[in-house]
């Protein structure tokens, strides 16, 4: 078995955690934004991520989110390496809810849509075409949120998708 930290090591992702981060940095600009730090999240595991502006929360999020690659170190993702894997199908796979995607959701965006385009990593409907089974997944998982909370159809619109409702 391979050291722990051995060029070997570094490239075996551990099947049982989500997100297995090893002496992972990140610098924009000649500015440390994260790190170097070790994070390791198990499948069952809940995290909160807490700190004052500017430590580097959000920059964080977004290597497990593979939308920023680690300017050191090796970072996995559900079990793919980070630099080693299309990202377009990880993101895919990954569910991430912050306030700063509701600046990224079209103005009048139809939360059936924004739930619909959010299956294939895309923040609202833009050009996207998509089946009725995309469309009727959609609505039954919204309608198992509680009775008519959300628009489902084009003429119900909510003035920006949120968390509360409309």
């Amino acid at each position: 078995m391979p050291e722990s930290g051995s060029p070997a090591d570094q490239e075996t992702a551990d099947p049982d955690l989500l997100i297995d981060f090893r002496n992972v940095s990140l610098r924009r600009n000649g500015r440390s934004l994260v790190g170097p730090l070790d994070w390791a999240v198990e499948l069952d595991e809940r995290w909160v991520i807490i700190g004052p502006n500017g430590a580097g929360k959000t920059s964080l999020l977004r290597i497990a989110a593979a939308a920023e690659h680690p300017s050191t170190g090796v970072a996995f993702v559900l079990g793919e390496r980070l630099g080693r894997v299309d990202v377009s199908e990880l993101r895919a796979r990954i569910g991430l809810s912050s306030s700063a995607l509701a600046q990224r959701v079209p103005i009048d965006e139809v939360v059936r849509d924004l739930v619909v385009s959010a299956g294939y990593a895309v923040f609202g409907r833009w050009r996207e075409q998509y089946d009725d089974v995309d469309y009727r997944r959609a609505v039954d998982m919204l309608e198992s949120l509680g009775p008519n909370t959300w628009p489902t159809a084009p003429t119900e619109r909510c003035p920006k998708a949120s968390a509360s409702g409309c």
